[in-house]
């Protein structure tokens, strides 16, 4: 009975998810992690802890989304917004980052439209007023330099930066240079975009390289690791960076793309 039980929890991957981080997620056979990463959000990536799926609310509240064909999810939430775009975990997990890291002067994210929302005049009070299709950012509030605005802050970017402002503030890669941090952006009409993030990456002798993916879904729910469901895209949990662009591709094109924020 217990080699039973033993079975069944090897076969869900319960005994993979359980009191993990992203950097316990062992490479297939044949491949080791990458050693040589640029900057701290690579180790910050890894240290992101791991629970099963279970069931998960995306931020309009009501859509559900459980997917057993997932290697856990982050403790990344997303926002209750209108639009979901899919990039609130991306938004939330690169503000964290930033905000741990002593960089609060730093933060400032591109906005659809072309402008950019910048922590600092949220910070002093200034809120956004929109005229048209732009933000004229106005006094309203005194000096708040709280987490609890912080995160108001971060939902009001996380709503109005979209696939536009992806596509235009990140630069296009080839797959030689993949790095983890990187994105994959598939945009549909130029309005909306499904996107994921390169968690980690290993590669073997020969320099043939898997990832472990990141992605929140549309509309947008915990940032979370699907799992490749075919031998094609992927071996155990980890993708090949065709399978990875396939999964989150799911019929549109998906690009490799690299975000200019210093991170």
């Amino acid at each position: 009975m217990i080699k039973i039980l033993l079975a069944l929890m090897l076969l869900h991957g319960a005994l993979t998810v359980h009191a993990q981080t992203i950097g316990d997620v062992p490479p297939p056979a044949g491949y080791s992690r990458v050693t040589k990463v640029a900057g701290d959000f690579a180790t910050t990536l890894r240290a992101l802890r791991l629970t099963p799926m279970g069931e998960m609310t995306a931020g309009d509240g009501s859509t559900l989304l459980c997917d057993e064909n997932s290697l856990g999810k982050t403790s990344i939430q997303p926002y209750n917004n209108s639009v979901d775009a899919g990039v609130d975990g991306i938004v939330r997990l690169w503000g964290d980052y930033l905000w741990e890291h002593g960089r609060r002067g730093d933060i400032a994210f591109p906005l659809d439209n072309g402008q950019a929302a910048r922590w600092s005049d949220w910070y002093d009070g200034l809120r956004p007023k929109k005229t048209g299709g732009r933000f004229t950012f106005v006094q309203q509030v005194g000096l708040d330099g709280s987490r609890a605005n912080f995160e108001e802050y971060l939902s009001f970017v996380a709503e109005e930066m979209g696939a536009i402002a992806l596509r235009r503030e990140t630069e296009g890669i080839v797959d030689d240079s993949i790095a983890i941090g990187d994105l994959i952006v598939a945009l549909r009409n130029e309005k909306t975009s499904w996107v994921g993030m390169v968690m980690d990456l290993c590669r073997n002798q020969k320099g043939e390289r898997l990832l472990l993916l990141g992605t929140c879904g549309t509309p947008s729910t915990y940032l979370y690791l699907p799992r490749p469901f075919s031998p094609v895209q992927g071996v155990g949990e980890w993708y090949t960076i065709e399978g990875a662009k396939f999964e989150i591709g799911a019929g549109s094109k998906a690009e490799l793309r690299r975000i200019r924020l210093r991170l």
